[in-house]
């Protein structure tokens, strides 16, 4: 009798053992997301950027610029790194998290996640810039939980991988920050094991609903069609500064010099970005 306990009890130890330590990972470099010991679904598609709107994608949170558009931006960027992870896509934080060096609680530019307790939290990233030397880091908006830096010069190693242990105390403060320091990097992968994600949904935010309009450029200007409500529109240059803005609540077409644009419309129901080439 006690070894048929025994044998019932076993298995449940395991489980529970298991379901504490389930792993969340999000990779952007391949376009999946596996969240809480879930098998890989897709996610993550490619993107001129999440707009100036806060939002929660696969329980992680995106919160970007009021300025710009085109933070996590998802493009083709092929990366291969020492552990033998490899990628084909990244995503751009395209700027710093805010404040002076070594701020620990960024205002922009971050994305960040909750969890139950303690936990490791792993992420592998690029320099923004190849041969320059850039940071990420990996704070609760207090503590500085674990950073990395790529190695700049005429030897530069731009593929970091770093890892954060977070305790159950350092957990429990609230949101666990990502954010490149006062520069651009781009992630490529985030692990978090040992303890479940638990970030809020935010309501009527959805990563993957795009406003169906159609953006396009011709011979100096930019048309957008099938807008069906009013719709905000602001175009930024690829430094993130608003070079037009209109509100429209037709087909229209707005003049422009030639350039590299982030063309983003934004309605009540949804919101679009599209990067584009004036010329």
């Amino acid at each position: 009798m006690k070894k048929t306990l025994l044998y019932l009890i076993l298995p449940m130890l395991f489980a529970a053992s298991y379901g504490y330590s389930q792993t969340t990972i999000w990779d952007f470099g391949n376009s999946t997301s596996s969240i809480n010991g879930a098998a890989a679904v897709p996610s993550w598609p490619l993107t001129a950027g999440i707009g100036s709107t806060e939002m929660v994608v696969d329980k992680l949170g995106l919160f970007p610029i009021t300025t710009n558009t085109n933070f996590g931006a998802v493009t083709a960027s092929a990366a291969s790194f020492t552990d033998g992870y490899t990628a084909v896509n990244r995503f751009q934080l395209n700027g710093g998290g805010g404040g002076t060096a070594g701020n620990l609680l960024p205002t922009q530019r971050y994305v960040y996640f909750t969890v139950n307790g303690a936990c490791t939290v792993k992420v592998w990233f690029k320099t923004g810039s190849n041969g320059s030397a850039r940071t990420v880091m990996c704070t609760n908006g207090t503590t500085l939980l674990g950073s990395g830096t790529s190695i700049g010069g005429a030897t530069p190693v731009d593929l970091v991988i770093f890892t954060a242990n977070i305790s159950a105390a350092q957990a429990a403060v609230g949101k666990i920050y990502i954010y490149g320091d006062t520069t651009s990097s781009n992630i490529y992968k985030i692990e978090v094991s040992g303890a479940t994600v638990t970030t809020p949904t935010l309501a009527n935010k959805s990563f993957q609903k795009e406003l169906d309009i159609t953006v396009y450029s011709k011979q100096n200007k930019i048309f957008l069609s099938n807008i069906k409500s009013k719709t905000q529109v602001n175009v930024c240059n690829v430094l993130g500064a608003l070079v037009k803005s209109a509100q429209l609540d037709a087909d229209s077409s707005l003049d422009i010099n030639s350039g590299v644009y982030i063309v983003n419309a934004k309605s009540a129901e949804a919101e679009k970005s599209v990067k584009l080439i004036v010329q």
